[in-house]
């Protein structure tokens, strides 16, 4: 009987180093390191401008008391919200994603399974560092600008938040993915912390302290330090490290199945098709559509008087529960990022924007469908811009649904701008949110050759750019009559009128973009006879000149 010899890491390695130089031979080092450099100081230049222009008021005395009493609890939030995906990402076979190549020959292979597994493992876990100690940073930064003093401690601290955020959720993730922690298990323990931080942070008597609390406490060192913020730091590093130690315990089979969509994921993330990225999303987070829906839409007899409204609801009445709740998340934590920009907080506007866009994402479901399948989008006795437009109804409810749990959480969050102000601005922020979220879909991919391609590359490198930029600007948009009321109360003007102005102008943009919809197809044969007449004018007037005897005859 033949016993088969294990084969060395060491030859491991070797296939590896061999691979990436394949990958990389086509790049000098020092071009690389010159394009990370020159980035990496734009960015910190972007930031470090933008946090001096916005010049937001500082915060009082009283103000200041506040901020330490509530944001620990606040920040605890996003901590434990940072865990219960974690849990979730880990019991389905997550955080890691190793290439096809390595699972099919590699895991299978007689080799220490763990130790291969730890360099993909570390590599992700370095990158996940490095952006969760940007990000924190730069939030640091601009916290820092509305309180007295301690600016470089503002960004310490918050790049040790972020990296702690990051640890929490990357330690849980490979601890429930080693040990193959049942999906149900997962939720359920992730499920608890999250409502224990969001009781915590509504101050509902007779609720302990939440442990992710203590972590939100880190950010706010500057004004106090408190040593029990060192204690999920340690949390953190004990996640971690059981999570590398144990890492051969994850499962081939979700490791296949992720490789393979995170594969096409990032494929098509480099060819910036957003519908795509969503759809696999979902596929890796088990967000399928119910077998049944919640509400049966009923249909009349015969033809269906209105058969889009129907169709549109029949999808959102099939979201799965998971969705749902995020959903309803995603408006909670707009609403505490709205409140934020309401109180002197500027670039939350960003954060809010973006988070209305993400819930549009979601709420324009029917729509992308029918995108999906232009076949069969094309066999109906109806065009397409009728269609769209059709179509447009059931993501604006519930985009007018999200906006209002959004602005219900600005206002029971207190010191605010008012109610009749947030009633104002409740309908265009929901309606920009949607909006953005339209323009994403139907833009869809960019085309591999079209008349752009033949422009000089900074002009193509700039509409890339507006492509990547213009569907979360619109939603951004959305919260200037906020902004507007917000910067009238502070010159003590009526801050309705503003709000109105500012209203108007985003119920303005939302009616272009539906007319964009709606006309679509037909701009874009326009344009193309456009440029097509430009490159070649003698085609142009010859296809003219027929057109006109044909009409003659």
């Amino acid at each position: 009987m033949s016993h088969t010899l294990p084969v060395p890491l060491s030859v491991v390695a070797d296939l590896r180093r061999a691979r990436q130089r394949q990958r990389v031979k086509e790049i000098h080092w020092i071009d690389a390191l010159y394009q990370v450099y020159i980035s990496g100081i734009a960015v910190i230049a972007v930031v470090a401008v933008l946090s001096t222009v916005i010049g937001d008021h500082r915060l009082n005395a009283h103000a200041v008391m506040t901020v330490r009493a509530d944001a620990p609890s606040y920040l605890g939030v996003l901590v434990a919200m940072a865990v219960f995906v974690g849990l979730r990402s880990g019991s389905r076979g997550g955080p890691l994603a190793v290439e096809a190549a390595d699972v099919r020959h590699i895991l299978m292979a007689p080799v220490d399974r763990g130790g291969a597994l730890r360099g993909p493992a570390w590599r992700q876990l370095r990158f996940v560092a490095f952006a969760a100690l940007g990000v924190g940073a730069a939030s640091g930064q601009f916290a820092g600008r509305r309180f007295s003093g301690h600016g470089p401690a503002w960004v310490l601290c918050g790049a040790l938040l972020g990296l702690t955020i990051a640890g929490l959720f990357s330690g849980s993730a490979l601890v429930a993915s080693s040990r193959r922690l049942p999906s149900w298990l997962a939720t359920l323990v992730g499920g608890a912390l999250v409502g224990w931080a969001v009781a915590d942070a509504a101050h509902v008597s007779g609720v302990p302290t939440a442990p992710s609390t203590f972590a939100g406490r880190i950010g706010l060192w500057p004004l106090q330090f408190d040593p029990l913020g060192l204690i999920p730091v340690g949390i953190a590093a004990v996640l971690v490290v059981l999570g590398l130690l144990g890492i051969s315990g994850i499962s081939l089979e979700a490791a296949e199945r992720r490789s393979a969509l995170v594969g096409q994921l990032r494929f098509a993330v480099t060819l910036q098709d957003l519908r795509t990225v969503l759809v696999l999303r979902r596929q890796l987070a088990a967000d399928l559509p119910r077998s049944r829906p919640w509400i049966p839409v009923l249909r009349g007899p015969g033809k269906a008087r209105f058969p889009v409204w129907q169709r549109g609801w029949r999808g959102v009445f099939r979201w799965p529960l998971p969705r749902v709740f995020r959903l309803v998340f995603i408006a909670v934590l707009a609403g505490f990022a709205v409140h934020g920009m309401i109180t002197g907080t500027t670039p939350l506007l960003v954060a809010a924007g973006l988070l209305l866009w993400i819930a549009g994402l979601d709420s324009v479901e029917p729509m992308a469908q029918e995108t999906d399948h232009p076949g069969l989008r094309d066999a109906y006795p109806m065009d397409e811009g009728s269609l769209m437009v059709r179509h447009l109804a059931v993501p604006t409810v519930v985009m007018l649904v999200v906006g209002a749990i959004t602005a219900g959480t600005s206002l029971a969050l207190g010191g605010g701008i008012g109610l009749s102000v947030l009633a104002i601005a409740t309908v265009p922020m929901a309606l920009a949110g949607c909006a953005g979220a339209v323009v994403s879909v139907l833009m869809g991919a960019p085309k591999p050759f079209d008349e752009f391609a033949l422009a000089s590359p900074e002009f193509a490198g700039m509409r890339t750019i507006m492509r990547t930029i213009w569907p979360p600007l619109i939603a951004c948009l959305g919260l200037l009559p906020l902004l507007f009321a917000r910067n009238a109360a502070d010159r003590h003007v009526d801050a309705r009128s503003s709000a109105t102005i500012g209203a108007v102008l985003i119920l303005v943009l939302a009616g272009l973009v539906a007319g964009w919809a709606r006309s679509r197809a037909e701009i874009k044969a326009w344009w193309s006879q456009a440029s097509q007449a430009a490159m070649n004018p003698s085609a142009a007037a010859a296809a003219t000149d027929d057109d006109d005897d044909e009409d003659e005859r």
